[in-house]
């Protein structure tokens, strides 16, 4: 098993003196430790890095098999949706899970948790089970898309672990790996060409999976792994203003720089 380096001080000083996020962690994945932490414990607004759960919780219900039909209650979440569904469309559940991980759509949230449990606050149940279960006392589900509300909270630990979670599967781990994808309804008929909101996919050689959440309550948040020279390391970025600057940040000291 590769053993990272032990951390120095000044590997923690830079990252302390540099760091602008609220809360951070650098999760060793093969020694099981925390590298580097900041206020892991306390909840913040998770934005749309509670897809990550959404996600695991309909591939539990479905292992990405079936069909949705979009409906008017999924729709109106935002003034510009991220993608433009409309009532009546059919898609495969596979399909809406690219598009909730991707270009990160609430309303393919909205669709996939109403198919998958009948009926939304029934797969928010789900959500906060799944999470309990996981050991993750600082996290509570209201929704499944993330758009902050009272009480929609998680730690940067919490998330790492429902991060772990998801990891554990692969055919999610392909589609949120993905750099874009065609999406089609269930007919064939082209409707947007979905693009990955990770830029780290192309900036960082070692980015194999993450993702992204920006609400103006919540700010910028992250969560990823990164994979070089045998190193496995897991960021979770909560509550910063600049979510990619933060990410190199705290990869520096562990990994080095971009490109290597």
């Amino acid at each position: 098993m590769p053993v990272l380096m032990p951390v120095r001080g000044e590997d923690i000083s830079f990252i302390n003196k540099n760091l602008q996020a609220r809360a951070a962690l650098v999760w060793d994945s093969d020694q099981k430790k925390d590298l580097f932490s900041r206020d892991a414990d306390s909840p913040y607004y998770p934005a749309s890095t509670t897809k990550v759960m959404t996600a695991l919780i309909a591939y539990e219900k479905t292992k990405l098999e079936g069909t949705v039909s979009i409906q008017p209650s999924d729709l109106g979440l935002t003034e510009y949706p991220v993608v433009r569904f409309f009532p009546g469309e059919k898609y495969s559940v596979k399909s809406l899970v690219y598009a909730l991980l991707l270009p990160s759509s609430n309303e393919a949230a909205m669709a996939l948790a109403r198919q998958s449990c009948g009926t939304v606050m029934s797969f928010v149940d789900e959500m906060n089970k799944k999470a309990k279960s996981l050991g993750c006392n600082h996290t509570h589900f209201q929704n499944p898309h993330g758009i902050s509300y009272p009480g929609h909270m998680t730690s940067a630990n919490d998330l790492r672990k429902i991060f772990e979670a998801f990891l554990a599967v692969p055919d999610l781990v392909k589609i949120i790996s993905s750099p874009s994808y065609e999406l089609a309804t269930l007919d064939g008929k082209p409707v947007q060409y979905l693009m990955n909101t990770n830029k780290l996919l192309d900036l960082y050689q070692g980015m194999t999976a993450g993702k992204t959440g920006w609400t103006p309550e919540s700010r910028n948040t992250f969560v990823g792994m990164f994979q070089r020279q045998g190193k496995k390391l897991i960021v979770v970025i909560l509550d910063s203003p600049n979510k990619w600057l933060d990410a190199l940040i705290l990869l520096h000291p562990f990994m080095g720089g971009p490109i290597q």
